[in-house]
This record gives structure tokens, sequence and C-alpha cells, in this order.
């Protein structure tokens, strides 16, 4: 089973340092809160060159929240398009109601015509727009519901590798 949190904090989506900088965060969230294997944690983000689905494990095991509900049982249906439990609890099983910086489709494909702030690492990206989901949501719109402007502050999904 792999752990999926939402993370605790928000980031302007300019201010990631790239999809690495977005993964290092997920991490840094997962050890503080002393969840096992934090090191393995990366973010449900994508570039133009680089999707959710070609960065990310393809686990054939459930996709589990930190208080134990089930999003999906498997990669599968984790991109189907349809989740069992929306990702709207964080690293330390606290409740959050957000948008979620993501560029990414809830196939895992990166979102067409979206900016990715510049792929998630530049001030340029201040005047651009990006994918965000929705915390709350377990249809398509989880991953991706409209894009925002790049200086908003929103969370991150995690995701145990």
């Amino acid at each position: 089973d792999s752990i999926v949190f939402v993370s605790s904090e928000v980031y302007q989506g300019f201010a990631l340092e790239g999809l690495y900088g977005a993964d290092q965060r997920c991490r840094s969230l997962a050890g503080k809160a002393s969840l096992e294997r934090h090191l393995t944690y990366k973010a449900w983000l994508s570039t133009p060159t680089m999707s959710a689905t070609d960065r990310l494990l393809h686990s054939p095991g459930r996709y589990l929240l930190v208080n134990g509900l089930v999003v999906a049982q498997n990669w599968e249906g984790l991109v189907s398009g349809s989740l069992e439990n929306p990702i709207m609890v964080d690293e330390s099983s606290l409740s959050r109601d957000d948008g979620v910086w993501t560029g990414t489709l809830s196939s895992g494909e990166p979102s067409l015509g979206d900016e990715f702030c510049e792929d998630w690492d530049d001030d340029s990206g201040l005047l651009k727009f990006a994918g965000v989901g929705i915390s709350t949501k377990t249809d398509a719109t989880w991953s991706f519901f409209e894009p925002v402007p790049c200086d908003a502050e929103l969370r991150l999904y995690c995701i145990e590798q």
C-alpha cells in the first residue's frame, strides 16, 4: 500500500523549484509527520515534458490516506477519474479543503494548454497559469478543475513511492 496526502503547507506555483523541489517538500512534510519511507514521496505534478504517470511508480497495491481510508485500489483506480475517497487529509490527518497544484489530468497526463508556472520554477511564471485540482473531489476534478494564476498559494498532493 502507498500513503497519499495533501500538503499541510501552501506554496506559490512559480516558487516550487521545479519537480525536484516539489518532491522535496513532500518528503520534508512526510518526515516531520514521522511517516514511514518518508524519503520516497513525490508530488502529483506534471510539466509539458514529464507527466505524473511517467514520474510515479504504478503501485499494484492500494492508495491510502494517512487515516487509513482507501483512495484507490491500485494505480488504475487512481488514474480512472473516480476516487473512492477524496485526497483531503494532510500528513498529520487534518482535513484540508483547498486547491492543489497539479498541472495534471486525472489520467496522470499533463493538462494541455497549461503553462505549468514555467515548470514550477520561475518568477516569469508570475503572470502565467497552471492547472489545479480540488482536494474535496472524487471525480476527475480532484486532479484538474481549472487553471489559476501562479502566484496563488495552494497545496500539493504527495504520494509514497
